[in-house]
């Protein structure tokens, strides 16, 4: 059997190869020279893939595009006849202003309304400002006709619930976003000559509350934050009123402790279940061995919602991770039926889904892929005194007790008449005891 002698390769000239090597190296700083600049700005970005492929559905625009990052997505365009009519209706607010006005004043923001995004837009600059115009033009539009209920027989949108709350759905997705600032400046720019008994006289972020959350008084947390687009924003509104302290430095001791039992077993464990009255849906509290929880409703688009805050939160706030150790602690809370239906008996969970297990599906599932920090986990004080809680032999004694003896009026008055009797036997034999020693 005969052997091929490998081919010997031709020795490049020393001098090619330092040419060779010029040209790359002048390639490879031309690349250089096109990156675009890391801005601090950077606050709308592209769900990572890994949390994209847990559940596809909860991150894509259903019915509008809002932004560059799904401009021009064929199954999103039904809407853009509806943007020009808005547009139309936002220019006969203010007929001191014209079409150039606002499309110079984005002009202006634009430099800053791109630096927002997380990847380098390609769009032109007409492009741009014209799409930044059209879609905040709608938004306000829509907000406006939210909340002063005005129905145009022409509206496609408004006298329709459906794609009402689809539309609210679609604003409040991490990748359909635009800048806050420049949604509340030209806001403010059509309605800057007008009195306080006109429609601007509710501004934005009140108007943004009232439509997106359903409450227009606004935690005085507000005053103190820049808000950054309407994720940010309802995440801002769901902030707990005590937050970290920013000067702590976490230790090993912190990283020391492990999550609770589920709801079920708390509740054999004597913990009661209360609903927290507070604004804020993450301020949970655990006093006395009741564990008082915010009122949270489960609808079709809640998985939506609460996946989107957590992307976020986790792209943008990594070190502040209040949403993320919600969901995370609700999906230890939460894993059976029984879990569910405690929580549904006790108010703290309203079910619109209609099916209790698609509940408790929801909260297995919503935390897959997501990571945390156990010594910055915001809930760690809480999951202690749970743990010790569950653990004490006299709590849960004293529920087997409440549980299975005093669980209905007939119950507790027959052990009460059983203890009275008993009671009565041993006196009635004492005194015969007392009786036969006398005698």
């Amino acid at each position: 059997m005969s052997s091929k002698t490998p081919k010997k390769r031709k020795r490049v000239p020393i001098g090619k190869m330092e040419d060779g090597i010029h040209q790359l190296a002048k390639s490879i700083r031309k690349r250089f020279d096109e990156l675009p600049p890391l801005s601090s700005k950077c606050c709308i970005y592209r769900v990572p893939r890994t949390l994209r492929n847990v559940n596809l559905s909860a991150y894509k625009p259903w019915l509008i595009s809002i932004g560059p990052l799904h401009y021009g997505t064929k199954s999103l365009q039904g809407l853009q006849e509806q943007k020009l009519r808005y547009l139309q209706n936002f220019l006969r607010r203010n007929e001191e202003k014209t079409l150039k006005d606002y499309l110079k004043a984005i002009k202006e923001w634009e430099i800053d309304a791109r630096e927002c995004y997380i990847e380098n837009i390609t769009l032109s600059s007409d492009e741009f400002v014209e799409m930044m115009l059209l879609d905040s033009c709608f938004i306000i539009e829509f907000f406006l006709n939210w909340y002063w209920e005005t129905l145009d027989e022409d509206d496609r949108i408004f006298g329709k619930p459906s794609l009402e709350h689809v539309i609210r759905r679609d604003l409040l997705l991490v990748e359909n976003q635009l800048p806050f600032f420049v949604l509340e400046n030209l806001y403010d720019l059509v309605f800057e000559d007008d009195d306080e008994s006109s429609e601007s006289s509710i501004p934005f972020s009140d108007l943004t509350s009232e439509v997106l959350i359903g409450k227009r008084e606004l935690p005085k947390r507000f005053k103190r934050r820049e808000i950054l687009h309407f994720v940010d924003f309802l995440r801002t509104y769901f902030l707990p009123r005590v937050l970290r302290d920013p000067n702590y430095v976490p230790s090993r001791v912190d990283a020391c402790w492990e999550f609770p039992p589920g709801v079920g077993d708390l509740h054999d464990a004597g913990v009661k279940f209360v609903v927290n009255r507070s604004d804020s849906l993450l301020d949970i509290e655990f006093k006395d061995g009741v564990l008082y929880i915010p009122k949270l409703e489960v609808e079709d688009h809640t998985e939506s919602i609460l996946l989107n805050l957590s992307v976020f939160e986790q792209c943008h706030y990594h070190s502040d991770s209040y949403i993320v150790d919600y969901i995370l602690l609700m999906d230890v809370l939460i894993t059976t039926l029984k879990d569910v239906d405690i929580l549904l008996s006790s108010g703290i969970i309203t079910n619109a889904l209609g099916n209790n297990e698609e509940v408790a599906h929801l909260f297995n599932t919503i935390c897959r892929e997501t990571n945390y920090e156990a010594h910055k986990f915001y809930y760690t004080d809480i999951c202690r005194r749970l743990v010790a809680h569950s653990k004490a032999p006299w709590n849960r004694w004293k529920a087997t007790l409440k549980h299975d003896y005093f669980n209905n009026p007939w119950t507790i008055i027959s052990v009460i008449a059983a203890i009275v009797l008993l009671i009565l036997t041993v006196v009635q034999t004492a005194c015969t005891v007392i009786a036969f020693k006398r005698h």
